[in-house]
């Protein structure tokens, strides 16, 4: 008993301190936007992972994912000397209070979640904070499906939550890529997903430290906090299968358009205008995953993944409905020359991660067309799938020229000032698919203007 109040008077003093030393495990896009903001907030960081290679890079400033912000914050943070990077977990864990754990949960086959990162990052931190003795606070940062916390990590920690050395708290992130530092720095809400209120009020100490003013918190358990995360990606991903299902009836209707749709049901704050941008479908490394894990998780219990799945279904089958805009102006032939402007899945990013240019792509070298391809920052990562099969530009003009057809598949900023003459000009004939709608089709009104849930 003298023992354990010995280490409930150590919590208290590591509640009342004044700054907490962070380290954060997994440096991908969550664990280095986390792990740069907290340096540049004044906390000393720790960034730590298993690539070698990634670390390396790091120390030169060099990040291996694009991201606003991110490389200016990284110089910074490394010019100060306000940020270590590291492949020692001992030493950091050993140097630091509290610990975000953000390591990959990549999709398997069958549409659950791999865990095997986590299981050996939790594993190798356990044997070293028994070693520590002194308390540590691990936060999960990476999205696991419910019960994750409660019945994988919580038991291997079983010995020293006993002895009061350890706390877990499941804290979601909700960082949109393109947005990450803004979110971090902003967010609407946190989490906070503890196995004690002990574990919950030092994180909010944590935070009551990083924000000055405290944004709102909810707090609950773990396996409540791992819910909301998959709830609030699939309700996302409801509202685009929801719109571009919209989409798909106007593209029958003459006339019709579901810009003016979304803009007007928007326009209901039961509704709100966020997400309602009809388009190829969605893709990136969150919501088709995690759509795809809660689905499966729900499947454990009766017809509860039914409206899931139909979102589901609205994605994947999306791509193909700008196949059948190209089949429709009689160019899904052999031979023709189809430019495709954007790969990303979404603007300010390189990540192609499930995004639909990859299925559209793979279909028009099935139908043996030529493909050009243009993006200001994801093409070393479509050469990757692609090799040689296709021809990768590095202007819009040199993408455009002499083609058949051209294909918006990402609203990048530059592609929205594009003009009606430079299409005309260049290709052979101005057909163009605009499956973003981002251009105007009132300016492109002379020109052979298709585009997702445009009823010409």
């Amino acid at each position: 008993m003298s023992s354990h109040n010995s280490y409930k008077r150590q919590t208290k003093r590591f509640i009342s301190s004044k700054k907490l030393r962070v380290s954060v495990i997994g440096l991908g896009f969550v664990g280095l936007s986390i792990a740069l903001v907290n340096s540049k907030k004044g906390f000393t960081t720790i960034g730590v992972d298993v690539n070698k290679e990634k670390i390396r890079n790091l120390k030169k400033g060099i990040p291996d994912f694009f991201e606003p912000g991110i490389e200016n914050y990284l110089d910074y943070c490394l010019k100060s000397n306000l940020i270590k990077f590291t492949t020692n977990l001992e030493e950091t864990l050993f140097n630091t209070d509290l610990t975000f754990v953000c390591v990959g949960t990549p999709p398997k086959n069958d549409g659950t979640i791999d865990l095997k990162y986590i299981k050996n990052a939790i594993c190798d931190i356990h044997k070293i904070l028994k070693s520590k003795k002194k308390y540590h606070l691990l936060i999960i940062k990476s999205t696991v499906f419910p019960q994750t916390t409660k019945d994988v990590v919580l038991p291997v920690f079983s010995d020293l939550l006993k002895k009061g050395l350890v706390d877990v708290v499941m804290n979601p992130e909700f960082l949109r890529e393109g947005y990450a530092i803004k979110d971090i720095l902003e967010p609407h809400l946190i989490v906070i997903g503890g196995n004690s209120k002990h574990g919950g009020q030092i994180l909010e100490k944590y935070y009551r430290n990083f924000y000055g003013k405290l944004p709102e918190i909810i707090h609950c358990d773990p396996t409540t906090a791992e819910l909301i995360k998959y709830a609030n990606n699939a309700f996302l991903a409801t509202k685009i299968s929801f719109i571009n299902s919209i989409a798909n009836i106007c593209q029958n209707l003459p006339g019709v358009d579901v810009n003016v749709i979304s803009k007007a049901i928007g326009k209901d704050r039961r509704i709100g205008p966020l997400f309602l941008n009809a388009g190829p479908g969605f893709g990136g490394s969150c919501l088709p995953k995690d759509l795809s894990a809660l689905i499966n998780f729900s499947k454990r219990y009766d017809n509860t993944d039914m409206l899931f799945s139909a979102v589901e279904k609205v994605n994947k089958t999306q791509p193909i409905k700008v196949l059948n805009l190209i089949k429709k102006i009689n160019l899904l032939k052999p031979s023709k020359t189809i430019s495709v402007l954007g790969l990303a899945f979404k603007k300010d990013t390189d990540d192609i991660r499930a995004a639909t240019s990859i299925e559209i792509v793979k279909k028009l070298i099935k139908n043996k067309l030529i493909v050009k391809v243009h993006d200001p920052k994801a093409m070393d990562n479509f050469k990757k799938i692609f090799g040689n099969k296709i021809i990768y530009c590095q202007t819009v003009d040199e993408c455009i020229k002499n083609s058949d057809c051209c294909l918006i598949l990402t609203e990048w900023d530059s592609y929205k000032k594009l003009s009606p003459q430079k299409f005309k000009k260049l290709m052979k004939k101005p057909n163009i698919i605009d499956a973003r709608r981002i251009l105007d089709p009132k300016k492109f009104s002379k020109l052979n203007l298709q585009a997702i849930g445009l009823g010409n």
